[in-house]
């Protein structure tokens, strides 16, 4: 992935890798404050950017705060502006914006960078790195798998076991997938069992390979059968005669 935009004009100024230290989401999250680091375990992911030096001892530890990401933002791609507060070596603030794109198929985990844009640290006074961790926000109606995409989509018992109404000859049902669109979903032929599944190929999340995204993963409906809340007892007899 490409470099975020950069932070606002300030004491210090410095590039997004794929990174802060107070930080507030603009389009609607929280501000952060930002009391000191987390030492640095493990290198960044292929999806985030670190230009500092290769040995952590060299450098003070890095800041680690989690950045919570819509699926439709994962899907579709999108640009968060954050508000970020940092301390300087004088006991000042600093306030800065940063640009962080969100890339379609990024993944729970990805990590994004900004160097040298946290607390600066006694006693030389070098700033702390900055890095975001992408959060997933859980959806409610799909679920990752990967790159593919989970649905449950509810179907009335009476169409599970008898088909669609009189006068529809190709039953489907709607999904409104992230990007907006209204999918037809092709309900099973046949009775429908509780649990049965329809794949539909290419309707996942962008997979993505070598920086780019050019695939996509499946769309996994799990067929929901809807039971009714109670029966009459004439209604019972007449089942258990057609089901006997």
């Amino acid at each position: 992935m490409g470099g975020m935009g950069g932070m606002g004009s300030g004491r210090r100024g410095s590039r997004a890798n794929t990174f802060d230290s107070n930080f507030a989401d603009m389009n609607g999250g929280t501000f952060f404050n930002m009391p000191g680091g987390m030492p640095r375990t493990r290198p960044a992911t292929s999806d985030s950017f670190d230009s500092g030096p290769a040995n952590p001892a060299e450098k003070p530890s890095e800041i680690t705060k989690p950045l919570k990401v819509s699926l439709e933002d994962l899907y579709n791609g999108a640009t968060k502006h954050l508000k970020v507060g940092r301390k300087l070596m004088d006991g000042s603030t600093e306030q800065k914006v940063l640009d962080i794109q969100i890339h379609p198929g990024w993944k729970s985990g990805t990590k994004v960078r900004f160097p040298q844009a946290g607390n600066e640290v006694p006693p030389t006074g070098e700033a702390q790195d900055l890095v975001f961790v992408v959060e997933e926000k859980p959806h409610e109606v799909f679920k990752r798998d990967g790159n593919d995409l989970i649905a449950n989509v509810k179907i009335p018992l009476i169409e599970a076991l008898a088909g669609p109404p009189p006068g529809v000859s190709k039953p489907v049902k709607t999904v409104e997938m992230l990007d907006g669109r209204k999918l037809q979903v092709p309900v099973p032929p046949g009775i429908v069992k509780p649990g049965q599944q329809t794949t539909i190929t290419g309707e996942g999340m962008p997979a993505r390979k070598g920086g780019m995204a050019t695939t996509k993963g499946d769309l996994i409906v799990n067929w929901d059968t809807v039971f009714p809340d109670s029966l009459s007892s004439s209604q019972k007899d007449g089942l258990r005669k057609i089901l006997s």
